[in-house]
């Protein structure tokens, strides 16, 4: 079995592969745990497959965990469980939801190298991108990770899954850039796709936390992309073309259609708060 199968992020996954990661038993049932692509019934394989094929570990003695001896028992308890319940679990759609004790692998704090650096816009793979009204969603500008060696000493006997964050400057619906981390690093891809509007702010932050452009610049795009976004929005409206060329409001650089789409929506979600 392909235990990197199970990891989220494509971006990560070929990553492990690239450098032929070595995961242990803990690792592996985490990860299968945690993906969000397969089936209740296809992680359940997986576990049977662990069982079979990886040493037994312990559990890490974790402060908030339930105390395993052993990853094969534990994975085991949880497998019958879901044998027992399997009905049940059938008659709700075959939709993916715990109906075991494996909660416990939310208080496993696990250490994965990954392929980013900082400056890299990022976003998570569970989410769609260009959504900005909620805390630290979206598309994001990364400045650091928690998986060095001085976090594996901080987190290991402590930590919990919330704890495996990815810093960085998100960005707020209105193009406010502030600095929070997300849940998951192991979800983190880089964004590839198109900036529209006020996004583009992104850019600048990107090169300057990586010391390719100044300070003034970066304050300079800012600026730029913000008004750009709110002379569009406040376009006097009741006036002739004529009317608006004698006031300098025409042959001014046109927003394109992906970038006005966006900045509509942007706006609809401010005022619905």
């Amino acid at each position: 079995m392909d235990v990197f199968s199970y990891v989220n992020s494509k971006d990560i996954r070929q990553y492990l592969h690239d450098i032929n990661y070595q995961c242990n038993t803990i690792q592996a049932a985490w990860l299968v745990y945690q993906s969000a692509k397969m089936s209740m019934a296809e992680k359940y394989e997986a576990y049977r497959w662990i069982i079979d094929n990886m040493p037994d570990l312990p559990m890490p003695k974790y402060r908030d965990l339930i105390k395993h001896d052993s990853i094969h028992e534990y994975l085991n308890q949880n497998i019958e469980f879901f044998e027992k319940h399997k009905a049940e679990y059938e008659d709700k759609g075959n939709i993916d939801y715990h109906i075991t004790d494996e909660e416990d692998f939310d208080y496993l704090w696990c250490y994965f190298p990954t392929p980013f650096k900082k400056g890299d816009i990022v976003c998570s793979c569970l989410n769609y991108p260009h959504n900005h009204s909620d805390l630290c969603t979206g598309m994001f500008v990364l400045d650091e990770i928690n998986n060095t060696e001085e976090d594996y000493k901080r987190y290991m006997y402590c930590g919990k899954y919330i704890d495996m964050n990815a810093y960085g400057w998100f960005q707020d619906f209105d193009g406010t850039i502030y600095y929070e981390s997300m849940s998951n690093y192991m979800n983190l891809e880089r964004y590839t796709g198109e900036l529209y509007g006020q996004e583009r702010i992104l850019i600048a932050v990107s090169n300057f936390v990586q010391d390719k452009i100044g300070f003034e610049l970066l304050l300079q795009s800012q600026r730029t992309m913000m008004m750009r976004d709110y002379g569009e929005y406040l376009m006097p409206k009741t006036y002739t073309d004529e009317g608006l060329e004698l006031a300098g409001l025409t042959n001014l650089p046109k927003l394109t259609k992906a970038q006005k789409k966006a900045n509509n929506l942007r706006r609809k979600k401010f005022r619905d708060i």
